[in-house]
């Protein structure tokens, strides 16, 4: 009991100390032949200092009340787990298990609102952020989790030391499956994710009714035009995507993911569908000075504190950092294997740049295919 005190004190702790953006994103690839990736990015104002926490099957886990005290549902680990956590401590902010589901907290900033505390229900209640770690503790499936929402109460942390931290949950499976679970005015929705892109702010079935904006938007370039014998054409390539948003609003980054994820060339095998996933991760990397907040004493800057793609096929787990944007992976079914209780990898590596000078090879170009003459 004094242990689950301490790692309150701990958790309660490093939350209160972070004050996320509002800007992460979420998307998935699918290969032609099955191969299923969930890519995201989290932002920040500060670091959220994570960690990999790899936790084991058997883990036991109480959930929080708002008070603070860890009284709450329990459960034990069936599905082990390897993924982002937050402080270093094993509370997942993103993650896959050992089955292949993935799962990550979005932030949902002025929606979110969770299911009142009852003291009656206390044995099937968490805290709003251990919701992640509850869902890839126990479930193998999209349809499993679905299935198992309305037997758990998620309430609000101890919001007056933690503060706000509105969340809400996308899940993804083996088999592409996807929804996205969020609490509004103290009622839960569920909802399937067909399109498997996720932003923040509005609610999810927003999101979708604002794509009829951008009806218009082609990856195929626009006609050139004819007007009273006046032609015209693009000023280079891309005319399709012309009025595609570019800036990091929750609305914009949705539209945009969605452009470039059901617009990009079909792939084949996990090295292509990793690649694409990626490249499309690329087109909201938040660079620090790029988004800021100056309603307070100081300027605070948005930033992607880390990126992370899932192979929920193969169980890989890639990740990388904002000081150092080579992809590191985690292969999960070893990690989870060679576990001994809760283990931790960090992930503040340096940046390796690997030198390659010394690979420079004589080019014995035909001087017939050179015509200045020989080099």
């Amino acid at each position: 009991m004094k242990r689950t005190i301490v790692f309150t004190a701990i958790l309660i702790t490093v939350l209160a100390a972070v004050r996320p953006a509002h800007t992460c994103t979420s998307f998935r690839v699918k290969t032609d032949d099955g191969y299923v990736f969930y890519a995201r990015t989290m932002e920040g104002e500060v670091s959220f200092k994570s960690t990999i926490s790899v936790i084991p099957k058997g883990t036991e886990y109480i959930g929080t009340l708002p008070d603070g005290t860890q009284n709450g549902l329990k459960w034990a680990v069936k599905y082990g787990i390897v993924g982002m956590n937050c402080g270093g401590m094993p509370l997942m902010l993103d993650g896959i298990n050992e089955k292949g589901l993935a799962a990550g907290t979005l932030l949902f900033p002025g929606f979110a609102a969770y299911q009142p505390f009852d003291a009656k229900q206390t044995d099937r209640t968490i805290a709003h952020y251990e919701v992640i770690t509850w869902m890839l503790s126990n479930f193998a499936t999209v349809g499993e989790v679905k299935e198992a929402m309305n037997s758990v109460r998620v309430c609000p942390g101890p919001t007056a030391a933690v503060g706000d931290l509105p969340l809400h949950y996308v899940v993804h499976d083996t088999k592409g499956a996807c929804i996205v679970i969020e609490y509004v005015k103290g009622e839960l929705k569920v909802y399937d994710n067909p399109i498997g892109v996720m932003t923040n702010s509005p609610p999810f079935d927003w999101h979708l009714i604002n794509l009829r904006n951008y009806i218009n938007i082609s990856a195929t370039n626009v006609r050139p035009f004819d007007v009273a014998g006046l032609k015209e054409t693009g000023l280079g390539q891309g005319t399709g995507m012309l009025g595609l948003p570019g800036d990091y609003t929750p609305p914009s980054r949705f539209v945009r993911v969605v452009a470039l994820v059901s617009s990009a060339l079909p792939v084949k095998g996990p090295d292509e569908g990793l690649n694409l996933a990626f490249t499309i991760l690329n087109n909201v990397d938040i660079a620090k000075g790029t988004v800021r907040d100056m309603s307070g004493k100081e300027p605070l800057y948005d930033s992607t504190d880390w990126a992370v793609v899932s192979d929920l096929g193969q169980k890989k787990f890639y990740y990388r950092r904002y000081f150092n944007k080579d992809w590191r992976c985690v292969d999960v079914m070893k990690a989870l294997g060679n576990a001994q209780g809760i283990m931790s990898i960090k992930t503040d590596q340096p940046p390796a740049y690997k030198d390659v000078t010394d690979t420079a090879q004589r080019y014995e170009l035909p001087l017939a295919e050179f015509p200045a003459g020989k080099p």
